[in-house]
């Protein structure tokens, strides 16, 4: 049987969670569509974004992501959600910190986020 890398076997250390960091930015497969999502887990297309998918909007203000710190809070719209999910539902916007969940890019070019219900901060509505 062949031994797997270090890197990919699940260790006690962690408690057997695969290690999800390289997965970041990752793009999803063009050949399936997820319909389902499972425990608690919410997938959100990034609402913060401007039309060029380069940008991030903040206050107004069109800024490249280069300037924005990973850390800064992003908003995303949920798209899925798994059935444990207890207070987020499909259609609301949401706050997060910006170096939480998991990247992909999805098959239309929109970036999404994945992410338990506990790194979710709060649910938000655009200011008028």
């Amino acid at each position: 049987m062949e031994q797997l890398p270090h890197s990919h076997k699940l260790t006690r250390e962690n408690n057997g969670i695969a290690d999800i960091d390289m997965y970041q930015n990752c793009p999803l497969p063009e050949d399936y569509e997820i319909t389902e999502l499972l425990g608690d887990i919410i997938m959100a297309e990034y609402a913060d974004v401007a039309e060029d998918g380069q940008s991030l909007i903040r206050n107004g203000i069109i800024l490249p992501q280069s300037v924005v710190e990973q850390k800064a809070w992003r908003i995303g719209k949920v798209v899925l959600v798994g059935p444990d999910t207890r207070q987020v539902k499909v259609g609301q916007n949401i706050i997060f910190p910006g170096d939480k969940g998991l990247v992909g890019l999805n098959r239309n070019g929109r970036t999404v986020v994945f992410l338990n219900e506990q790194r979710i901060f709060g649910i938000c509505t655009p200011c008028k």
